[in-house]
């Protein structure tokens, strides 16, 4: 990770930020991509908050709504953005077309991130109860309660999950270039047209570094908050009755908030469905052949991910648990850097594996094993320490006491971390396309190359293999992570 990026700095550092920095285009380009951010995490937090007060009640459909908060984390990028073209593309559903505007933009980001903010605060609001109702009795009223002491506590929270977003929605790839046209690139975007087109090298190293100036001291932000939540989880007590009126009306009305949010994934369906030619033209096209060899190369090229994966993951959150407190933050950083400034430095760093499958497999297993470890990590924290200690006294060796003590207690993280690693390895889509092979199609770049063909048939098989890697992906977390909680 870090070589690579060294790489990166010298040569942007070198020619390519004086060219960058007198461009005002690209200037124009920064200036768009932090509005994006701001208002991607404004609109998150205004989302989030009321919907958290909300679910903190009973009633019918709760647990599928917030099922559904979850459901973009484990959903590739290509797919989201397919099902925005099904519902509000040029050939959408409603018949509107925000394709190419900044507000199909902001909404794909509130579909993507809104669960970023949303779960954490559903954990907390539990615990301002207490503060609140001492508030109350020393003669507060209910409004003033809320301003000088809930918000004070949320805020926190409020900010670490905001800055998440940000940092998300600035470095976001997969979805401007998708849906918001030339307009509304953001520098991400631009990094890739100047490395894609045009081989520009000085040029799209210095937007990469742009980037990191900007997400840089976000990451340390959102760390430092992680650090000070005002507020603990262990006090959720289960959801507050209603009664039945109540309960319905409530159902009834979140329910349209959030058909508005995630209606994009049920058009994505409901137009593939309603494509059967479609379906046998991908099955059995022979000028493309997706059904064979994009399938195959994603769940190849996904089991090879793995293979370095699950080593890597358990010895960096092995690690972090004994201690090195360091590694911590530091680890979050192939979560915070693009994919694109991924593929972009391997691509430096090593010029004589360009074009490798060693190359691609080492940036999937670089991008995805921070959200195993990071599942593990609390997993091991919480494993009680008399435990083991215990097993160690009755004379278990380590090799005993790891099989029959610690791996049981730490199988659940071990899933559900493994599910959203490999949801994010078969859906990759910025790297694959920096490091891609022509011979070596996934279904990302299937889809990818569907779109840009021109006319309605090519369309109808893009949104057949978004449903076919949709289903792939979930069905991959639903296996694995069954039971658990992946937010």
């Amino acid at each position: 990770m870090l070589y690579p990026l060294g790489r990166i700095l010298l040569l942007g550092l070198g020619g390519g930020l004086g060219i960058t920095l007198a461009n005002p285009y690209y200037w124009g380009r920064l200036a768009w991509s932090l509005l994006y951010g701001l208002a991607s995490s404004a609109l998150c937090i205004g989302l989030a908050l009321p919907l958290a007060y909300a679910l903190r009640y009973r009633f019918p459909g709760r647990e599928v709504l917030l099922a559904f908060s979850t459901v973009p984390f484990v959903l590739p990028t290509i797919v989201v953005a397919m099902g925005f073209l099904s519902l509000v593309g040029p050939r959408g559903l409603l018949g509107l077309n925000l394709y190419g505007t900044p507000w199909i933009l902001l909404w794909a980001s509130v579909f993507y991130n809104l669960g970023l903010v949303l779960r954490p605060l559903l954990g907390l609001l539990p615990g301002l109860e207490a503060p609140l109702a001492a508030a109350r009795t020393l003669g507060a009223s209910p409004l003033r309660a809320y301003l000088r002491v809930g918000v004070p506590l949320l805020l926190p929270a409020l900010l670490s999950g905001g800055s998440l977003v940000f940092v998300y929605s600035f470095t976001s790839f997969g979805i401007p270039l998708l849906l918001g046209g030339p307009a509304w690139a953001t520098l991400e975007v631009e990094t890739y047209t100047a490395l894609a087109y045009r081989l520009a090298f000085p040029e799209a190293t210095a937007l990469v570094l742009m980037q990191l100036a900007v997400s840089g001291p976000v990451l340390l932000l959102y760390l430092r908050l992680q650090e000070h939540y005002a507020l603990g989880v262990g006090t959720y007590g289960g959801p507050k009755g209603l009664s039945a009126r109540a309960a319905w009306t409530l159902s009834g009305l979140l329910g349209m908030v959030f058909l508005a949010i995630y209606s994009p994934l049920l058009s994505l369906f409901v137009r593939a469905l309603g494509q059967p030619s479609a379906w046998l033209k991908v099955w059995y096209s022979q000028d493309f052949t997706p059904a064979g060899l994009a399938l195959g190369h994603t769940l190849s090229f996904a089991g090879l991910a793995v293979l370095v994966v699950v080593p890597l993951a358990g010895l960096y959150a092995y690690a972090v648990w004994r201690g090195n407190r360091w590694l911590d933050g530091l680890g979050l950083l192939p979560l915070m850097v693009s994919p694109v400034a991924v593929g972009l430095g391997y691509l430096l760093a090593y010029p004589s594996l360009r074009g490798s499958l060693l190359m691609l497999i080492t940036a999937y297993a670089l991008l995805s094993y921070p959200l195993l470890a990071r599942a593990l990590l609390p997993s091991l924290r919480a494993m009680p320490k008399s435990v083991v200690e215990a097993a160690r006294m009755l004379g278990a060796s380590p090799w005993r006491r790891f099989w029959r003590v610690e791996w049981p207690l730490v199988q659940p993280g071990f899933r559900a971390g493994l599910a959203l690693a490999l949801a994010a390895v078969v859906g990759e889509f910025g790297a694959t396309l920096v490091l891609q092979r022509p011979e070596w199609t996934t279904l990302s770049l299937a889809i990818y190359e569907r779109l840009g063909r021109p006319g309605q048939e090519p369309l109808a098989e893009a949104l057949v293999l978004a449903v076919l890697l949709a289903v792939l992906a979930g069905g991959l977390v639903g296996w694995l992570g069954r039971g658990r909680e992946l937010g």
